[in-house]
């Protein structure tokens, strides 16, 4: 049985200000910005704030869909942005296109547990320390999209999780975005994982990294020694810089049990 970590979330490419984790490790889960079109119908303006008054809205200056170019900054056209909610941890599904996540992710058996972790400034630190603060378990086996997929068989697939972000980016679009060459030059698969119970985003968010070097977080040793991650540097095991998918060799009622104790 298997955890793979994935790391996700708004940051400092596509929001400002990036969410923070407080002292008591409460935290709002912002989802990045949707970058084209889509039929998602949540956006800043809808999502109501977990602690606190208000919408994800009010703690966001401005959002750049595309993690380049121009920012978003006026307060109205901020809030009207729909969200490209991946994961979604209400409706526990997850879906992903970079190489490196599909390659694990389309391995995963049912289960095995996706968990998700993100870069929180804490209170006493800019530094963007990593954090645990969600997952599922793999309800069934994933589903790998790919390109040369007939576009009726993507359908078909899609409409069986009609809660994914790339099923509302398919509606939306006509086309998944990695599978469009007017969107990307290098068409990729695109991995849908449907979760079950137990899973959910957590009430507090649980530090992983523990030190930094240049841009990179490395993960904390007492967190090392419960997760036992696969993959590891002369400095550690690596949570990015840019965040990687990280296997660990943990059983699923393990890494359930460490989350209930630490969040």
């Amino acid at each position: 049985m298997t955890v793979v970590l994935c790391g996700v979330g708004a940051d400092t490419g596509n929001v400002r200000p990036v969410p923070r984790v407080d002292a008591d490790g409460r935290f709002e889960y912002v989802p990045i910005p949707e970058k084209g079109a889509t039929a998602e119908t949540a956006t800043y303006d809808s999502i109501p704030r977990r602690f606190g008054d208000g919408v994800l809205a009010d703690l966001l200056e401005g959002v750049r869909p595309n993690s380049h170019g121009e920012w978003v900054t006026d307060a109205a056209a901020v809030g009207a942005t729909p969200v490209h909610h991946d994961p979604n941890l209400d409706a526990l599904t997850y879906g992903e296109h970079r190489p490196g996540y599909v390659a694990r992710l389309r391995e995963l058996d049912p289960g095995d547990v996706v968990a998700f972790y993100a870069g929180f400034p804490r209170p006493e630190t800019e530094c963007k320390h990593r954090h645990l603060f969600g997952y599922f378990t793999v309800a069934e086996s994933p589903v790998v999209l790919d390109p040369e997929l007939a576009h009726e068989d993507k359908a078909a697939i899609l409409d069986a999780h009609p809660e994914n972000a790339h099923a509302r980016r398919f509606e939306g679009h006509g086309e998944l975005y990695y599978h469009d060459p007017a969107f990307t030059d290098r068409p990729r698969p695109v991995v849908i994982v449907p979760g079950r119970d137990p899973g959910g985003l957590l009430d507090r968010a649980i530090p992983l990294s523990d030190r930094r070097r240049g841009p990179n977080y490395y993960m904390d040793e007492r967190v090392v020694d419960v997760l036992a991650p696969a993959s590891s540097t002369d400095n550690g095991t690596h949570l990015g810089g840019f965040k990687p998918a990280v296997e660990c060799d943990v059983d699923p009622e393990a890494f359930v049990a460490f989350v209930e104790e630490e969040s």
